[in-house]
């Protein structure tokens, strides 16, 4: 089997802790590590330790503290700081499957030229319960999307694309994402002007993250009506 490319995991965070270490550690429990993970810490207190917990193991994991200016600038912050070509992009509440990192970069290698691929994003335990959830339906395993569409399907924190291809539509729009002006909607506005410029969006059912703090009850109309608004 072909050796795959090296691999930079960009994991963008802000006060969250404890989801943070369990997620960097899910990933290092995989059956492809990748080179580094950089970690962009926009948290009010940053933790450097985190680079310790690749000790023992083939990955890196780097630690960038930067100002809380949203997620569209760290992500690209992100993309600045990464030493390698093929860009993983992951949040810092998501739990890897064991085989996620390499079913995500072997598509990505298998869809090229001109392709950005995601995964799947399964709901695990929701920040809290407030009556009701939102209802969720997954994509044909193989999906592709080109052109105009009307609906979003490019997840920022489940996605792998070339340095090259990101670069070429002026990667994340730094107004756009949790903490920025326009506080959602970062990856949303990236896959459009991904698929303006030609780009096919390609999904990959078998590359599984877990979401583990998805918003339930009356915060998850927050979140829609922000991504509205981004």
């Amino acid at each position: 089997m072909k050796p795959l490319p090296a691999v930079s995991v960009i994991l963008c965070t802000r006060n969250r802790p404890v989801l943070l270490r369990e997620t960097i550690e899910s990933i290092l429990q995989g059956s492809r590590l990748p080179e580094e993970i950089v970690v962009v810490d926009q948290s009010d207190e940053p933790d450097p330790s985190v680079v310790e917990l690749a000790a023992g193991t083939q990955a890196v994991v780097r630690h960038l503290p930067v100002d809380p200016t949203g997620l569209g600038q760290a992500r690209n912050d992100g993309v600045a700081a990464a030493h390698h070509d093929v860009l993983v992009f992951v949040d810092d509440d998501m739990w890897a499957h064991s085989d996620w990192l390499e079913t995500l970069v072997r598509a990505l290698v298998s869809a090229q030229p001109k392709a950005v691929v995601t995964g799947a994003v399964e709901a695990t335990e929701a920040e809290s319960w407030r009556g009701f959830t939102p209802s969720t339906q997954e994509h044909p395993p193989g999906a592709t999307f080109s052109g105009r569409i009307d609906r979003d399907v490019l997840a920022g924190g489940h996605m792998a694309i070339e340095r090259a291809a990101l670069l070429t539509v002026g990667g994340f729009d730094p107004r756009l994402g949790a903490g920025a002006p326009f506080p959602a909607a970062d990856d949303n506005d990236l896959g459009f002007r991904l698929l303006e410029a030609g780009f096919t969006i390609v999904y990959v059912s078998d590359a599984v993250l877990y979401h583990r703090a998805w918003r339930a009850g009356w915060r998850y109309p927050i979140v829609r009506w922000r991504y509205g608004q981004g």
